[in-house]
C-alpha cells in the first residue's frame, strides 16, 4: 500500500445555508476521476471511487464529517491542527467524482485559507488516500480514500517550488500570520492585523 494523490483545479462559491444567515465559502469541483488515465498515469476503479462518495456523504449525514488540511501533508495522519476545510457531499457524474467543501473560517487554517481565496489566489484540492498500483499498467487497487487537502496550483507548475506549510514557516510574516490566524478567531482588533500580514504574505508568493 502507498500514498496516493491527485491534484485538481476548484470553484469557490459563497452561499448562505438560510436566508438572513452569514454566507458561507465552499470549494466545489473534481476530486478524481475513473476508468482513465490520469496525469498521474494512474487509473482508479469507478467501484471503489464510489465508495469515497458514499463514505463522504455518509459521514456527512451523521455530522461527522471529513476534514481536509491546508496542504498536502506526506502521511495519511489528518491532524486537527492544520484542518482548514471539511467535505459536505460528493457524487459520480459519469466517471467523474465531484465534491463541495465548507472552507472552517473560524479555525486558524481556514482563515489562512479564505483569505488566500479572497486575494485571488488560485487554490486547487488533492486526494489524499491508500493503494496498489500495477506499475505496468497503472491500474490502482484496493483503494482507500482519506480525504482531499487544499492545496496551490499556480498556472505554471514551477512557480512555488515549496509547499504553502513550508512557505508560512520560512517566512517572514509565517510565525505572525499563523499566531494572528488563531487570535483574529476571537479579537477583532487581531483581524485587521491578520489581513495586513496576510496581504505582505501573498505579495511574496508573487515575487517566487
Amino acid at each position: 500500500m502507498i500514498l496516493l494523490e491527485d491534484n485538481f483545479q476548484v470553484q469557490v462559491i459563497n452561499e448562505a445555508i438560510e436566508e438572513g444567515k452569514p454566507k458561507k465559502t465552499y470549494l466545489q469541483g473534481i476530486m478524481s476521476e475513473a476508468d482513465s488515465k490520469n496525469r498521474n498515469g494512474r487509473t482508479y476503479d469507478k467501484k471503489e471511487l464510489n465508495e469515497s462518495v458514499k463514505q463522504i456523504n455518509d459521514a456527512s449525514k451523521m455530522n461527522r464529517h471529513i476534514l481536509g488540511e491546508l496542504d498536502h501533508p506526506s502521511s495519511l495522519e489528518v491532524k486537527l491542527e492544520n484542518v482548514s476545510h471539511r467535505l459536505v457531499e460528493a457524487q459520480m457524474d459519469g466517471n467523474t467524482v465531484k465534491f463541495k467543501a465548507e472552507v472552517l473560517e473560524n479555525h486558524p487554517k481556514g482563515a489562512i485559507l479564505k483569505s488566500l481565496i479572497d486575494s485571488d489566489v488560485q487554490v486547487g484540492v488533492s486526494t489524499r488516500g491508500s493503494g496498489t498500483v500495477n506499475e505496468s499498467t497503472g491500474k490502482v487497487k484496493d483503494f482507500r480514500f482519506v480525504t482531499l487537502d487544499a492545496v496551490a496550483t499556480p498556472s505554471c507548475t514551477s512557480a512555488y517550488p515549496e509547499t504553502l506549510q513550508e512557505q508560512l514557516m520560512f517566512s517572514k510574516q509565517g510565525e505572525i500570520v499563523t499566531d494572528l490566524a488563531e487570535a483574529q478567531i476571537h479579537d477583532s482588533l487581531a483581524q485587521k492585523y491578520f489581513q495586513i500580514e496576510m496581504r505582505k504574505f501573498i505579495e511574496q508568493l508573487g515575487k517566487r
